[in-house]
């Protein structure tokens, strides 16, 4: 019987780094602002750091065959997809 060599990444593997425990949090909204906040299990408001705006949207594109004499029917349509990311205020 023939001993077939180990698969080459099991010779890159080890052991998982220690764990860290996360401390637990609770998502709320605030009635006043309806504003969802983060708590942590003592009660206090979790800041998560400023967070930006975006906005995305298709646009639709078409080719047509010819010389654009006549009009003719779409032969290939597709979309781009466009995406603006607003900088975040720190």
């Amino acid at each position: 019987m023939t001993q077939l060599p180990a698969p080459w990444g099991t010779g890159r593997m080890g052991p998982y780094a220690a764990a860290v425990e996360v401390p637990r949090s609770t998502p709320v909204i605030d009635p006043e602002t309806q504003i969802a906040l983060i708590v942590d299990e003592n009660g206090r408001t979790v800041e998560l750091g400023a967070h930006g705006t975006s906005t995305s949207g298709l646009t639709p594109t078409t080719t047509s065959p010819g010389d654009g004499a006549a009009p003719e029917v779409a032969s290939d349509a597709d979309s781009t997809e466009s995406y603006d990311q607003d900088e975040s205020s720190g």
